[in-house]
């Protein structure tokens, strides 16, 4: 069993490392917009459309398809270009993206 003071010396030294970015960074591709679906399928619902080279965060896939997080008007997504945290997914917007229009930035 930790004393009090290990097990605050602890937690001081994990709190203090920043959370590796858990969603890389991406850009949409092409040369013109692209439909944002509400599911990983050309049948779903389109939701949004992106400008080619929209920043986006790719956090899933399914298939051909990339789930990913972007700003818009209503949504801020504090991402940078290593990735965007977990921790502020719900800042975002979000949806599914063919594979073949997402440029990857990071890892």
């Amino acid at each position: 069993m930790l004393s009090m003071t290990t097990a605050l010396a602890l937690a001081m030294q994990t709190a203090a490392v920043p959370a590796p970015p858990a969603c890389p960074a991406g850009l949409a591709a092409g040369s013109a917009r692209i439909w944002v679906y509400s599911a990983p399928s050309a049948g779903a619902r389109k939701t949004a459309k992106l400008r080619p080279g929209s920043p986006l965060f790719i956090c899933n896939a399914n298939a051909g398809w990339l789930y990913v997080l972007y700003r818009d008007r209503r949504h801020s997504c504090p991402g940078t270009a290593a990735g965007l945290d977990l921790r502020y997914t719900s800042t975002c917007a979000s949806g599914w993206l063919p594979r073949h229009r997402v440029a990857i930035v990071s890892r």
